[in-house]
């Protein structure tokens, strides 16, 4: 009797082993029928911009240095830093006392109107021509940002190209500007370039002598066809994936310029097709996908 209680047991167990078995299967291969989500975007035409990053520091939209015409002795500082002068004024007095010269003080004087930004002597102090006595700068309704930028960018910046700025001491506004000049000389250590900035300054809110942060615009190109970069895959840039419906595409593309956000295709891609951009690297070449636009839920 328990042996075959036993084999009972056992043939029941085995039925619905075997009941469960095309069940199991069926399960099985609708959980593998399940399309992989990949995030997607329209191609588009627009504008691809590169820029580049500098550090920069204002200066007046004219500044100058100021130097004595002849060797001697500062007396006194007839304007302090910070003073309004006018082109004739004397920023300070010197006085040459060797023996057998004039010791009548002298002036020196500004060059420019403007704001004497820096005095770089004390009284009793001596000075000579071609010595930095002192800085003037005007700066009323525009300033200029000085920035260096690489012997790498340095062809494709254009005068007239435009730039945000952004001041650390004035972290609630982005200023705008465009370059106005470009040096033809590479520094031979830094291997770089200076290029200057002109930005409004109607609120003299700007001061010579602050640090910028130089956003600079060194290569644009518009009306292309643009995806965003991530469409690229990361080792691979002649690549992409165009989903036809809910189906994976690989296809050969050949990018133009990678932008900071966008990159061009040059062909490979056309305006209104779908390029997947997250989950792309896990699918196959005809893969069954589900399609989620970016930014959709």
């Amino acid at each position: 009797m328990p042996r075959f209680r036993t084999i009972i047991t056992s043939s029941i167990v085995l039925a619905l082993f075997a009941g469960c078995g095309p069940m199991g299967k069926s399960k099985g291969k609708a959980e593998e029928k399940q399309a992989m989500a990949v995030a997607v975007v329209t191609a588009d035409t627009g504008t691809v911009v590169r820029s580049t990053n500098l550090v920069g520091t204002l200066v007046g939209e004219q500044q100058v240095t100021v130097m004595p015409k002849v060797a001697g002795r500062v007396t006194s500082i007839a304007r302090p830093e910070g003073s309004f002068v006018k082109a004739g004024d004397p920023i300070l007095y010197i006085v040459n006392d060797i023996p057998g010269m004039d010791y009548k003080p002298g002036p020196v004087l500004s060059p420019i109107d403007g704001v004497v930004g820096k005095v770089n002597v004390e009284v009793g102090q001596n000075a000579s021509p071609g010595t930095s006595v002192a800085t003037v700068s005007s700066y009323a309704e525009r300033i200029r940002v000085r920035a260096s930028v690489s012997d790498a960018d340095l062809p494709y910046v254009k005068v007239g190209a435009t730039a945000d700025i952004s001041i650390s001491a004035i972290p609630d506004q982005v200023f705008s500007g465009r370059v106005t000049q470009i040096s033809p000389m590479v520094d031979a250590t830094s291997r770089s370039a200076t290029v200057e900035v002109m930005l409004p300054n109607a609120l003299h809110r700007l001061v010579p002598g602050m640090t910028a942060s130089v956003q600079l615009v060194v290569e644009r190109r518009e009306h292309v066809v643009a995806v965003p970069l991530s469409a690229l895959f990361a080792t691979d840039k002649t690549r992409a994936v165009i989903i036809d419906g809910t189906v994976a595409r690989f296809r050969t593309i050949q990018a133009g310029l990678l932008g900071d956000e966008l990159v061009e295709i040059v062909s490979g891609i056309q305006p209104g097709e779908k390029v997947a951009t997250v989950g792309k690297e896990r699918v196959q070449d005809g893969e069954t996908v589900r399609p989620v636009e970016a930014g959709a839920q």
